[in-house]
């Protein structure tokens, strides 16, 4: 992100954790430990993340320090907003959304389908750049549901819908390229039983917790070619340096 950034290209991050959260604060902050939350709330002030929606208000505003961080990225000209309406609202090039306390409701509590309207915000932001942009999306919350099926499913297909915000966006510029991977596996997830006729699943889990288990990686548009086959996790940041044509 902060090479894109240093090459003019707009940056961005989505996620329905907290935005400080491990996935999303790995793109930004500089920190020896993923739980130094208001630390990493810090980092945003650089200015490389041009626009940034999940949740984390607490990490900005109701800090140990007693400094009001939003002020701070107001007066550096970010359109920051607290509901999803207003975040629909919002003109700048430059958006933060906190959209809860810490991280955002489950899919199931009533979060279903914000993902997506968080993620087409983002690309409408981000593409009005003529150089390009990157975002990152990340459906944070099929990790949180390991062990509960029902939970996780509504959080996959929360995320299919964000996904399908980016692939429209895709097929009409013919020059995007959407990758959709994962960190890691959560939980073991097995299916055992199920009925196409009837769209159901059985589903067992043999973790807790994170597994080693490899993660797909899907890719469509310019340069898709390039990430099939099998990779460890770090393949992906040269392919990008060398796709976006950047500068180190």
């Amino acid at each position: 992100m902060e090479i894109a950034h240093a090459n003019g290209l707009s940056t961005g991050l989505v996620s329905t954790s907290s935005i400080t959260h491990a996935t999303p604060a790995s793109f930004v902050a500089h920190n020896p430990a993923r739980g130094n939350y208001e630390d990493i709330a810090k980092d945003f002030l650089n200015g490389t993340i041009d626009v940034f929606i999940g949740g984390g208000e607490n990490n900005f505003r109701k800090r140990k320090d007693g400094v009001d961080l939003t002020s701070k990225l107001s007066e550096q000209g970010y359109e920051v907003t607290y509901s999803i309406d207003d975040l629909k609202k919002t003109t700048s090039g430059k958006v933060v959304g906190l959209l809860s306390k810490e991280h955002m409701e489950k899919s199931t509590e009533g979060r279903m389908g914000k993902l997506a309207i968080m993620t087409e915000k983002a690309i409408q932001t981000l593409s009005k750049n003529k150089k390009g942009f990157v975002l990152m999306v990340e459906g944070s919350q099929i990790d949180f549901a390991g062990k509960d099926l029902d939970w996780m499913v509504s959080e996959v297909i929360d995320f299919e819908a964000a996904v399908s915000k980016a692939y429209d966006f895709a097929n009409l510029s013919n020059e995007t390229l959407v990758i959709v991977t994962a960190d890691h596996e959560t939980a073991g997830l097995t299916l055992q039983n199920g009925s196409i006729k009837d769209h159901k699943v059985t589903g067992n889990f043999f973790s807790g917790s994170h597994t080693g288990v490899m993660v797909p990686i899907f890719s469509m548009g310019p340069g898709a070619e390039r990430f099939s086959g099998i990779h460890e996790n770090t393949f992906f940041f040269n392919e990008f340096i060398d796709l976006l044509r950047l500068k180190k």
